[in-house]
């Protein structure tokens, strides 16, 4: 497939002009996609390469995915997310009458999803964050454009992905407490505990911090992506309290630490992982 190029805007020009939107109308929703509508539109971005999840997708068929990637693409057009110069050709693609020719759809994006696909593929860094309860695993990415402008999208377990652009880093690193600790148990600061990052299986890491990991209802993985490695964060958050070991850089020999951390804390942390200077 191929997709029709715009007027030629650099991405700088693109992003000061979003900042500037932002500020003056503040953080808002773009749109909503599910696996299978993503799916086709990564497809037809040549050299596209997310690192997004695709929960509903994964379990499926070759046969399955191939169905409802022809539903995708339909449920696109019907949304006038895209619009399809070629429709005779998609007819005959989706009919399945001309299985053996290789079909070209050539596609127009509408604007907020054109922007929320350029900013999903060009960001500085990005933030991957994990979500685990006894009801499955959620995600988040925030991909990080400058201090004013975040793209965050979640995914929830069943493969719907929400796209809203982010006005600050404070505000992302909000968005991202209240997914790894949806309960709001995170209170109190406690003291910081300094870890051996050769010994952190939970047998060995010691009281309080084991009894956590073993009773925590909501598990958080927050890694940056970036040129070169960057922070990691885990959160446990139990009935009662919420912990956050932090580390500095893989495999580093130092610069692993633990504790009890309240709601502001936590957020100040994300926020500092959102402004990681490599």
């Amino acid at each position: 497939m191929q997709q029709q190029d715009g007027p030629d805007v650099t991405l700088e020009e693109v992003r000061q002009s979003l900042g500037q939107a932002l500020a003056e109308g503040g953080s808002r929703l773009l749109l909503r996609l599910t696996d299978e509508e993503l799916a086709v539109l990564t497809s037809a971005a040549e050299g596209d390469r997310s690192i997004a999840a695709s929960p509903h997708l994964e379990g499926m068929s070759a046969q399955e995915r191939e169905w409802v990637l022809a539903t995708a693409l339909r449920s696109l057009v019907s949304r006038d997310l895209i619009e399809i110069a070629n429709t005779a050709a998609l007819d005959t693609a989706l009919k399945g009458l001309n299985e053996s020719a290789q079909v070209e759809i050539d596609m127009r994006l509408s604007p907020d999803l054109d922007l929320a696909l350029t900013l999903r593929k060009t960001a500085e860094r990005i933030l991957t964050l994990e979500q685990t309860t006894s009801s499955g695993t959620a995600y988040a990415y925030v991909y990080v454009h400058g201090a004013d402008l975040l793209l965050v999208e979640e995914v929830t377990g069943g493969g719907m992905h929400t796209f809203t652009l982010v006005v600050s880093a404070s505000e992302a690193a909000e968005m991202a407490r209240r997914l790894v600790d949806p309960n709001g148990v995170a209170d109190v600061d406690g003291p910081l505990m300094e870890l051996d990052p050769r010994a952190l299986e939970v047998e060995v890491v010691g009281q309080p911090l084991k009894n956590v990991i073993e009773n925590a209802l909501v598990v958080g993985q927050l890694i940056l992506v970036t040129r070169v490695p960057g922070p990691l964060l885990m959160t446990y958050a139990t009935a009662a309290e919420l912990w956050m070991v932090n580390v500095d850089a893989p495999h580093a020999p130092t610069g692993v630490t633990a504790r009890r951390v309240g709601q502001q804390t936590l957020a100040d942390r994300i926020g500092e992982m959102l402004e990681f200077s490599a």
